[in-house]
């Protein structure tokens, strides 16, 4: 059983910079001094905020996180709990979105893997980002503030512009509404008990900056835990500089499973687990999540999937293997495995795991030269050596923002109600 949850959206047609901040049909005007003074930090050198829009011949450099602005409609001041707000329980009651509009984070900090977004021309139409206007926060650090402390403060900062948008868009009556609630399920149309259903993922928790945040508490040390799923919807967990958080406020998975919870399964829950890095941890942390699920969730069968790299590919493995010797039958997603070759990326090869989602594909694109740049300043490793104003022709992996999610999204099945300008 679970207390309903609700997720209130408010289309954003267009955004612009305006004297004063407010959503008036559909238009989002943004004052960009006034949120300047409300995110800025000490631990800023110097902070800009710049607009990107759908089909403008812009490519954004580092888009390191891109988030849909949310708060919690009766007590804004407890969005995205004990990381941002008040510590209060996620997922029920009323939670206000902005669709069509991101925050989106330049980073600045040294790591081996950044993103650039096109969001004009041809390398648009292979990002479903491209779709969604972006206030783009370009944060530089200031001398001597370490990577951890600046990837605190900007997400801190990011988290401040999101509550800001949408509390802007609170009495407003909402354009679409989204409704969760796990209750007692029947027998299925067969007169048959539906299949319990749980879904295990691993997420990347392997140091400071690559990590997630669980109602502001690291996940690095945790061990295998229980979360209810409206949780990950609503803010209860971020992600700290790896993927998008838009992917976990829109788990695709969880969603799913719990359109259908009471249809043709009886989703039982999530459990998670963190990213470790030694083969024994790996091999335990899926021992723990299949006892979890076959003993506390008496699930008959399990989704497993990952949110990181070629580490959680194993990770998954495991866990799938432990599994399967406890009764339970499992699937596994492991997104962004091919190129052009069946398997090119999969750093697993075990004949046991004979179930697997291939959620992801990598394409070489070409970029063309474009009027504008975000986050110049800023160093793209996979840029290194090509003109970051174009043109270039690069493969879509671990570089265009939105192509695909370690999760499982695609450009074409995710936002597919929003079009390309």
């Amino acid at each position: 059983m679970s207390k309903p949850f609700e997720i209130d959206y408010i289309r954003v047609k267009k955004v612009q910079f305006g004297a004063a901040s407010s959503l008036v049909d559909g238009v989002l005007t943004v004052n960009r001094q006034e949120l300047h003074d409300l995110i800025n930090s000490e631990l800023f050198a110097s902070l800009n905020i710049e607009l990107a829009c759908p089909g403008e011949s812009c490519r954004i450099l580092a888009i390191h996180d891109c988030m849909q602005p949310r708060c919690k409609v009766d007590n804004p001041e407890e969005s995205y709990p004990g990381i941002w707000g008040k510590r209060a329980p996620a997922g029920e009651g009323k939670t206000l979105a902005l669709k069509g509009v991101l925050v989106s984070d330049i980073y600045y900090a040294k790591c081996n893997i950044k993103y650039y977004l096109d969001m004009g021309g041809n390398g648009a139409r292979y990002s479903h980002f491209s779709k969604h206007y972006h206030i783009c926060l370009e944060a530089v650090p200031a001398e001597g503030v370490s990577d951890a402390s600046y990837a605190e403060a900007l997400k801190y900062a990011s988290l401040t512009a999101n509550v800001y948008l949408a509390k802007l868009g609170l009495g407003q009556e909402p354009d679409e509404v989204e409704r969760f609630e796990l209750g007692p399920v029947g027998p299925g149309p067969d007169g048959k008990p539906l299949p319990k259903v749980a879904y295990f993922a691993t997420h990347l928790a392997s140091h400071d900056t690559w990590n997630f945040l669980y109602y502001g508490q690291s996940a690095l040390g945790f061990l295998p835990m229980v979360v209810q799923p409206t949780e990950v919807l609503d803010g209860a967990m971020v992600w700290r500089y790896w993927e998008p958080n838009y992917y976990l406020q829109n788990e695709m998975y969880i969603k799913e499973l719990m359109r259908r919870h009471g249809k043709d399964l009886e989703f039982v829950g999530c459990v998670f687990a963190n990213n470790v890095m030694r083969i024994d941890g790996k091999d335990t942390m899926g021992m723990i999540a299949a006892r979890i699920c076959r003993d506390t969730l008496k699930a008959d069968c399990v989704m497993v999937n990952k949110s990181a790299m070629g580490h959680a590919q194993l990770d998954s493995a495991l866990a799938f293997n432990w599994m399967e010797k406890m009764g339970m039958p499992a699937v596994t997603n492991q997104a962004a495995v091919t190129n052009y070759e069946p398997g090119d990326m999969l750093v697993i090869a075990d004949p046991k795991i004979d179930a697997v989602i291939n959620s992801g594909r990598n394409w070489d694109v070409e970029h063309p030269r474009v009027d504008r740049l975000i986050g110049e300043g800023a160093n793209v490793p996979c840029l290194l050596g090509y003109d970051p104003w174009g043109p270039f022709t690069h493969t879509t992996n671990y570089a265009l923002c939105g192509c695909w999610s370690q999760i499982g999204n695609s450009y074409l099945t995710t936002d597919t109600d929003l079009e390309w300008k």
